[in-house]
């Protein structure tokens, strides 16, 4: 992030991001940043050996300065050593003997990323404490946070790694509670909440009264922002359902719907699904890093599984017949049109074509086609619903995913295939409008679906009703 864009109205919050090594210190950072490319992020301890930072904005506005320190190593043997230290000099409050730790620091090189640390606490409005629950309560931690509180500023713990692990974050809570750190939170870098976030902005308003209104301004604004992501998306999945379900091809009637107009029509719902994903990755700062976009044909596994797979549906509760289209529908577009009346009754209407009816110059094409014995290829109703439920679900996997996360992108396995009340009807008025699948339409019959379906995928599937 840019970090020089105009002086700010607010005095930055210096926030140093500490603790033992490997317990997600730059995890954090990389997902408050919404940056999966700062600092780097490796199993083997002590990744992080210098002091890195980047700025938050609320805006234009730099508010929060996080530094992402190395991790303690020996805090048990450094804690020992200023026990030794505070013999010899005369320092009148913890914070001193810190300082004189640190105008000495070269006699002791065993401690040189713990004096970075050390240094940058000093230096810093507040602490954040990250902790790995998955780890024990060994006596080394406990030790890290003496040395710390020796700092004087505000420590805020972290509690890091805690989905699947209940009770070892309530070790750890009791843990730090003895030290009256009561004021924790609850952060997972890799299932991303952004509840959770927020309530990190909050923790820290509790600890630094006189920065209470800064923070609220970035809590305000870093909400909107995530409220206008979400629906940036769903407005992008709304875009790709109305491609898919408005498509038409022409083809003739006489010899049947051949392989390679189906072959077409399956090629083009997988582009616009994939060119879809790319837009969703980018609208939530995700690279292709992330996800191997080559990879979705792939048949191992739900994420990868292609869209016209036999078992498609099947994994998303859609129970569809047998069908030797494999997604497509013929002559969808005019039957919508005359009410259910069958294609051969449709051609009757062939004459009608220029008397000045709207709903008759809108079908013209498919009325002629009809008229000449061809027939229109779309795309069938389980493909457009499959594409609802599985944009839908990507979604939601995509808002709790933490810029942390190494692992590549899957599609969550549990939770509702619901498809909502309305759903078919908003599909048969998509198909009635195939002028729609190529430019967006101002119409308030457009925006009125648009944000009807919107509604639909930002809201909890938990709650979407059958």
């Amino acid at each position: 992030m840019p970090e020089n864009r105009h002086e700010s109205r607010y005095p930055t919050i210096n926030v140093a991001v500490v603790g033992h090594t490997n317990a997600g210190k730059t995890s954090l950072i990389r997902t408050l940043l919404r940056d999966d490319q700062f600092g780097n992020i490796d199993d083997a301890a002590g990744t992080t050996r210098v002091v890195e930072k980047s700025v938050i904005f609320a805006g234009d506005d730099a508010v929060l300065t996080l530094f992402d320190t190395p991790g303690f190593e020996d805090s048990s043997a450094l804690l020992q050593t200023l026990d030794n230290l505070s013999q010899t000099i005369g320092a009148k409050l913890p914070a001193d003997l810190l300082r004189g730790f640190l105008s000495q620091a070269e006699k002791f090189p065993d401690f040189e990323q713990e004096a970075k640390v050390l240094r940058q606490s000093l230096s810093s409005d507040v602490l954040l404490y990250i902790i790995d629950v998955r780890e024990p309560l060994l006596g080394k931690y406990s030790d890290e946070v003496e040395i710390l509180s020796k700092a004087g500023k505000p420590i805020l713990p972290v509690f890091n790694f805690i989905a699947g692990n209940s009770e070892s974050l309530k070790r750890w809570r009791e843990q730090m509670a003895r030290f009256n750190l009561h004021a924790a939170l609850e952060f997972d870098t890799v299932a991303f909440d952004f509840e959770a976030e927020k309530r990190l902005y909050q923790k820290l308003q509790s600890l630094l009264e006189r920065h209470y209104d800064t923070l609220q301004t970035l809590i305000d604004y870093r909400q909107e922002v995530w409220k206008n992501l979400v629906h940036a998306a769903a407005q992008r999945i709304f875009q790709l359902l109305t491609e898919v379900a408005c498509y038409r091809r022409e083809v003739a009637g006489k010899e049947g719907i051949s392989d390679a107009d189906v072959t077409s029509m399956q090629a083009f719902v997988r582009q616009a699904e994939q060119s879809a994903l790319r837009d969703l990755l980018s609208i939530f700062s995700f690279t292709q890093k992330d996800v191997d976009l080559q990879q979705l044909a792939v048949h191992d596994g739900r994420w990868e599984l292609d869209i016209f797979s036999p078992h498609a549906l099947k994994d998303f509760g859609l129970n569809a017949g047998a069908t030797a289209l494999k997604g497509a529908a013929a002559g969808a577009g005019i039957d919508l049109m005359v009410g259910g009346m069958s294609l051969g009754a449709a051609t009757v209407l062939g004459a009608a074509l220029g008397a000045g009816w709207a709903t008759l110059r809108r079908y013209q094409q498919e009325l002629a086609a009809a008229w000449h014995g061809h027939r229109w290829l779309c795309v069938d109703d389980d493909t457009v619903s499959l594409l609802y439920l599985r944009q839908r679900r990507l979604l939601l996997t995509l808002t709790q995913r933490g810029h942390a996360d190494q692992s590549n992108i899957k599609l969550a396995d549990n939770g509702e295939h619901a498809l909502p009340k309305r759903w078919h009807k908003v599909v048969k008025v998509l198909r009635q409008k195939p002028e729609w699948q190529h430019d967006a339409s101002s119409s308030e019959a457009y925006l009125q679906l648009q944000a009807e379906i919107v509604e639909w995928l930002t809201t909890d599937e938990r709650r979407v009703s059958r």
